[in-house]
């Protein structure tokens, strides 16, 4: 009997202590502070694959200046096409005039453009009218502002000073009458005919001209 009692009392010793619930809050605590301690994971946004480069941020300012140059030369550009003064770099030097049977390749016809040597004024019908200036072979410009861009018969042939006595002005390509029109920023319109004709008076024709200012 007292054999049998002791094992009883042993094996209540040897059974596993019940633990008590824990309460919900508790709970509530742990699951909290795991999620605490964990690391924060990358969005999709910020991942990026192992050997992905990426883009400096000084890239995009970079190509923000090169575009606003480029713009800023492309209105230069058309300004300076659109005024005629500022056609200085693409004026070509004057040389002299061959005549039709003569001259080295490097030489330009008479009557041909400073501006577009491909072009050269075509005369128009010999007229006699009042107020028309005559001459055999040449027009000498002597005009103020002499960067003024010259105009025979809507051809741009170059700037007032190229054509002056020390440049042996502008030889005509052909007999006939040519509109002589000058042209400066700031400054009126001033326009002129003359009549080339083997049969004139004089061998040149020269404009002495002050421009008249813009009001």
């Amino acid at each position: 009997m007292s054999v049998a009692a002791g094992r009883i009392g042993s094996a209540r010793l040897c059974a596993p202590l019940a633990t008590p619930p824990e309460a919900p809050g508790a709970l509530r605590l742990r699951i909290n502070s795991r999620k605490m301690t964990e690391p924060p994971t990358e969005s999709s946004r910020e991942r990026h694959a192992p050997g992905e480069p990426r883009m400096p941020g000084w890239v995009p300012i970079v190509i923000g200046i090169v575009l606003v140059i480029m713009a800023g030369l492309a209105v230069w550009t058309g300004l300076r096409y659109r005024n005629p003064t500022l056609a200085g770099g693409i004026i070509h030097p004057q040389h002299t005039p061959r005549g039709m049977t003569g001259g080295g390749p490097d030489e330009q016809e008479p009557g041909a453009s400073l501006v577009f040597p491909e072009n050269s004024p075509t005369a128009n019908e010999t007229t006699t009218a009042a107020g028309v200036m005559v001459a055999r072979r040449a027009l000498e410009t002597n005009v103020v502002p002499d960067d003024a861009m010259v105009y025979v018969n809507g051809v741009p042939i170059g700037e007032a000073k190229q054509f002056d006595a020390a440049h042996d002005g502008y030889d005509f390509p052909t007999a006939g009458s040519y509109t002589v029109r000058l042209v400066a920023p700031g400054y009126k319109d001033a326009q002129f005919v003359v009549s080339a004709s083997e049969d004139a008076a004089q061998e040149i024709a020269r404009i002495d001209l002050r421009m008249q200012r813009q009001q």
